[in-house]
């Protein structure tokens, strides 16, 4: 590793690049984050221990990989540029390569098998779906730290009332609960996207706001009320002939001229329960 290209250095990763012959892909999101403070302040969100197993999508050149591979005791790399997954079975030892678009993975198996978290930098044209994708898993990890669009990470982490709450913050909200530790300039990443970016934590509840049994209704539910959030959630449920509606509503502590923006999640659980 001593002689190998220093992954924090702009210079340095401008030529391994093209030693690679590779022009990053916007389409994959290839951004590699390149600053030193933000790898180690994502590293340590995650807050690994030795006997850790700990999964990271989309790792490009390995920046992230380097400082995970010495604190847990196993790391999972899901990566889908074969010539990034290449380079990086060159470079690392001891770690699980996984070449494969993360959207096709089992990840409820890998999370099963005993990885109980998640650090990385997420390509950003899929982040909301995996972080949607994870938390619906049966075995979901205990903590998440990611790099995401500062967008997304707004939408993750809004409160009700919010322009930003929506679906992305309910639906992973009923299972973790979300915080943006460090908002990040487009300068940290090469080449630089055209987005500020920012590290979230997720750390799983202890106990879910949404039972299995009823968690297909609830998303049913958000996501049809959500797409006219402007309405009152009354009118809203009865265009879609939801009865007895007065006496749902009221079970669930809601009014019904409130609008779906600023129903909290516990109350969006409580009329899923009663929906189901």
């Amino acid at each position: 590793m001593a002689n190998e290209p220093r992954l924090t250095s702009p210079k340095e990763v401008r030529g391994l690049l093209a030693q690679l012959g590779h022009r990053p892909n916007k389409g994959l999101g290839q951004n590699y984050l390149i600053d030193a403070n933000i790898l180690d302040l994502i590293a340590a969100t995650a807050a690994l221990h030795p006997n850790d197993s700990v999964l990271e999508i989309g790792p490009g050149l390995g920046a992230l990989t380097e400082r995970l591979i010495p604190r847990a005791k196993s790391v999972t790399c899901i990566e889908k540029d074969p010539t990034m997954a290449e380079y990086l079975r060159s470079r690392f030892s001891g770690f699980r390569l996984i070449e494969s678009d993360a959207l096709e993975v089992d990840l409820d198996r890998l999370f099963a098998d005993g990885i109980a978290k998640v650090a990385a930098n997420l390509p950003y044209s899929v982040a909301s779906r995996l972080m949607v994708d994870i938390a619906e898993c049966e075995h979901r990890p205990a903590l998440m730290a990611l790099t995401i669009q500062k967008e997304v990470a707004d939408r993750l982490t809004a409160p009700p009332d919010d322009k930003h709450y929506g679906v992305l913050g309910i639906l992973t909200g009923a299972f973790y609960v979300n915080t943006l530790v460090k908002k990040i300039s487009p300068t940290c990443f090469l080449p630089p996207p055209k987005v500020w970016s920012a590290v979230v934590k997720m750390e799983r509840r202890d106990h879910p706001l949404v039972g299995s049994s009823e968690y297909a209704v609830f998303k049913q539910l958000v996501k049809a009320c959500f797409s006219q959030r402007r309405k009152q959630i009354g009118t809203i449920l009865r265009r879609l002939g939801i009865s007895p509606l007065d006496e749902l509503l009221a079970d669930a502590g809601i009014d019904h001229n409130e609008r779906p923006e600023v129903i909290g999640i516990e109350r969006w659980a409580a009329l899923a329960r009663l929906l189901a």
